[in-house]
């Protein structure tokens, strides 16, 4: 507690630092980040409730009604995630990425 008895607000970063690069296409694309967050928890319910089959269709009718570039951007984020490089045991911090625009 701080002398006029609040609790400190401690809040890491790390893991938006991190992330960001994942998203960056959509950032590129125009979504804005409370957008980019919906899509991204829409598309972690699809994965729980769909079959391997089905997801693929579930997280490409999750853009469907917007532009090509967003559409493009998806794909692009999409395979972000999935190929993210995992660090070596040994190669030491993960690389700094920029945290995203206030």
């Amino acid at each position: 507690m701080t002398a006029s008895g609040r609790m400190p607000c401690v809040e890491s970063y790390a893991p938006e630092q991190e992330t960001y690069w994942v998203v960056q296409p959509l950032v590129d694309a125009g979504l804005r980040l409370e957008e980019i967050r919906d899509l991204v928890g829409r598309l972690g319910f699809e994965a729980v409730v769909s079959d391997s089959r089905s997801l693929d269709a579930a997280a490409s009718s999750l853009v469907l009604d917007q532009p090509a570039d967003v559409r493009a951007a998806w794909v692009e984020t999409i395979n972000r995630m999935i190929t993210a490089p995992r660090p070596a045991p040994d190669a030491g911090p993960p690389p700094f990425r920029p945290a995203p625009p206030a």
